[in-house]
């Protein structure tokens, strides 16, 4: 298991609340092992995550698009945004 390379403290990444769940930025079968492959992960309560406004709730496009695009940054710190695209077939930024 990779370290996620956005955050370092086990807090919600948007509320800082401490009961917290990991989410793979990218999911879905092969995007999720990529996620854990290049540590894009992140910290996220349960409202943030399964909740109505969480990545996975009806109201969290928002919020979803706004960790993609904050994953693609930090790869793009370590890589390049070639290598984004190539991986994960998409531009967020």
């Amino acid at each position: 298991m990779s370290k996620s390379i956005i955050q370092n403290k086990k807090q919600c990444i948007i509320c800082n609340n401490r009961n917290v769940e990991e989410h793979h930025i990218f999911f879905g079968t092969a995007n999720r092992k990529l996620s854990e492959k290049y540590g894009l992960k992140v910290y996220l309560c349960f409202e943030h995550h399964r909740g109505t406004r969480g990545v996975h709730g009806k109201d969290g496009k928002n919020l979803d698009t706004y960790l993609k695009q904050l994953a693609q940054t930090k790869f793009e710190e370590k890589e390049s945004q070639e290598k984004f695209r190539q991986i994960f077939g998409m531009n967020y930024l």
